[in-house]
């Protein structure tokens, strides 16, 4: 039987012990698991916490207070007073914001860290071996963490994010400093806290369905209808929508459009989607048949002037070769945002380029402005 050694939390006056023990300690590991791939709505539901050596989880559906409920913990998640270690981040950080409306600020992300030392394998577990010497189980990374109770072994999975992460962070701090890459470090982490949750339905997402851009023209009405449909009903079930009809059936079916049952079958359609929704698809196509819905514009991407294009093609050319002399990756030279911006604006102003820095504008300064000269 596993040994539990770490702390549950599932009421506010728990939650409020453990803020007091965050506020003592400069420095805490997070993760976060949630319901993803298994409901519309997706919500965190469950928080990790190393906090000095000490493991906690914060049941986080069981807390009252809505986007207030873990209040306690927000001046040492905000404050860059403590150091907030994360593996991957952006997830854990668009989240909480989404959430909770918290920021979290002091970040140290291990993968920022491990992608500008040029590591080739940047996953938690990867680390974990490579670093601790420890296997990590992986039969839990598509858990549905909404279930309650959760058994012992999907527990231990989850405080296994943490573990080892302050360990791994330490290491890589050391290293980061080695290699005189604090500041590239530090750019690409202030990117992890800037973050927000950009998922959701719009009007036009439908286009990103991969496969979507190749239907044609009349199979379009269809297309649309029962992309909404398809939404609809898992918005109204808290299903997430390929459950209720995965993309390629999607794609089929709008393409073939069917007219009965049978044809809906030899079409693709089987199983519990089609005992399920068969008679609705076919009322669906059949209405968007008599009375198409409208097609959302699909996005056009934008066209670079010819100067940018050439002013984009030195870059990433002089980026290639300087991060072959320096033995290092690229975005250690230069960040893909910030080449982007400066193919488009220029060299007018350096320290307004996004993702640039001090450090490479005392190193490049003059060679960007060269490159950039004949835009």
């Amino acid at each position: 039987m596993m040994k539990k050694d770490f702390t549950w939390i599932d009421s506010p006056e728990g939650l409020r012990e453990l803020a007091v023990v965050m506020d003592a300690e400069p420095w805490h590991a997070l993760d976060l698991e949630s319901n993803s791939g298994f409901a519309y709505f997706e919500r965190l539901c469950l928080m990790q916490l190393n906090v000095g050596g000490k493991l906690w989880l914060v049941d986080l559906l069981a807390l009252p207070g809505g986007t207030r409920a873990i209040d306690p913990l927000r001046k040492a998640l905000e404050s860059r007073e403590h150091t907030t270690f994360l593996h991957g981040g952006e997830f854990d950080v668009g989240c909480l914001k989404r959430d909770y409306e918290l920021a979290p600020a002091g970040v140290w992300d291990s993968q920022q860290a491990t992608s500008c030392l040029g590591w080739e394998r940047t996953g938690y577990g990867v680390l974990v071996e490579k670093i601790c010497g420890v296997e990590l189980a992986k039969e839990y990374a598509h858990y549905d963490w909404s279930q309650r109770p959760i058994a012992r072994a999907p527990l231990s999975y989850a405080v296994d994010d943490v573990r080892y992460l302050p360990e791994i962070c330490q290491r890589l701090q050391g290293e980061v400093k080695e290699a005189d890459l604090e500041e590239e470090v530090g750019i690409a982490i202030g990117v992890v806290e800037g973050v927000t949750w950009s998922g959701g339905f719009g009007p036009d997402s439908l286009w990103k369905v991969k496969g979507s851009g190749r239907l044609p023209k009349d199979a379009l009405p269809a297309f649309v209808a029962l992309y909404e449909w398809r939404d609809a009903t898992a918005r109204r079930r808290d299903l997430p929508p390929g459950r209720v009809l995965n993309n390629a059936s999607l794609l089929n079916l709008a393409r073939n459009r069917p007219t009965t049952r049978r044809e809906l079958h030899g079409s693709g359609l089987k199983g519990r989607a089609f005992g399920e929704h068969g008679t609705k698809i076919l009322e669906v196509l059949a209405t968007a048949s008599t009375t198409p819905p409208p097609v959302p514009s699909r996005p056009v991407p934008q066209r670079p002037e010819p100067h940018e294009q050439k002013c984009e093609t030195r870059l990433r050319k002089w980026r290639q070769e300087e991060a072959l002399r320096r033995q290092v990756p690229q975005q250690v030279v230069l960040p893909a945002r910030a080449l982007m911006y400066l193919k488009k604006h220029g060299t007018e102003s350096l320290p307004e380029v996004p993702q640039l820095g001090a450090k490479r504008i005392r190193l490049y300064g003059d060679q960007l402005r060269k490159l950039c000269a004949s835009r």
